[in-house]
């Protein structure tokens, strides 16, 4: 009888040393957990916008795209002679100004005699600085431009007119990017227009009015366009990235007209 007790427990000891050994077989041979190496996710570096200088190379003055009709640098002898008569017609109409020292691709700078409050007058229309004082420099050609158009902007109500900027040495911006070539600024016959005040002394401020259809800019814009004194006008309906503060004013020149 205590044998087979004995032998019994025999058995039991076997099956149990049959199913845990192996676990402890295991156990033994297991090895600690490595961690598992997650890699380092770098934080996604915002990429920074390519700036591109808007000042002017000398790849960009080679550039001949979006120069007037007939120019060239040196200034041509017919360009000298339209300048020339062009301040001729300008002085005969009683416009008072003094010629300047030439800057950046200016044919004919001048500056416009200002009136006692700092402020320019042309075709009957007040011009004021919206961001410096002082006398602003001018191509001949911008200033016969405006002084013709003041007749209609007083047509439309317009007393005066509020500017940004006229000469500027600067590459073209359209759409946000930077164009490889003189932006006509540069050329001194452009002028960036920020409002308009009427007879009421109301001011359409072009930012804050235009994109509400304000009647004033949307009639001054038709007139710019209509009159055939300037390039389109660019405004920020046809480039609301670059020019959806001002309206972008050129006077169109052309060189060979005369020849």
């Amino acid at each position: 009888m205590v044998g087979e007790m004995s032998s019994r427990a025999a058995l039991v000891l076997a099956l149990v040393a049959g199913v845990v050994a192996p676990d402890i077989a295991d156990a033994g041979n297991k090895q600690p957990h490595a961690k598992v190496s997650r890699k380092k996710t770098k934080a996604k570096k915002k990429k920074k916008k390519k700036t591109v200088s808007r000042t002017p190379s000398a790849k960009t003055i080679a550039n001949v795209k979006n120069m007037p009709h007939g120019y060239a640098w040196p200034p041509s002898k017919q360009m000298l002679a339209a300048e020339d008569a062009c301040a001729e017609q300008l002085a005969s109409l009683g416009v008072k100004f003094q010629p300047a020292q030439r800057e950046g691709r200016i044919v004919s700078a001048l500056t416009i005699t200002p009136d006692a409050d700092g402020t320019i007058t042309l075709g009957g229309i007040t011009y004021r600085s919206a961001f410096r004082k002082g006398a602003q420099k001018l191509d001949c050609q911008l200033a016969l431009a405006l002084h013709g158009f003041g007749e209609q902007l007083a047509a439309n109500g317009v007393r005066e007119v509020k500017f940004g900027s006229i000469f500027r040495w600067t590459n073209v911006r359209v759409n946000g990017e930077t164009k490889p070539f003189l932006s006509r600024h540069a050329l001194g016959i452009a002028m960036d227009i920020v409002s308009f005040t009427d007879e009421t002394g109301r001011e359409a401020n072009v930012k804050r009015d235009y994109p509400a259809g304000d009647p004033l800019l949307l009639a001054i814009e038709d007139a710019v366009n209509g009159c055939g004194k300037f390039r389109t006008l660019l405004t920020p309906k046809n480039d609301p990235i670059s020019h959806s503060d001002h309206f972008h004013l050129e006077v169109a020149v052309d060189y060979t007209a005369s020849r």
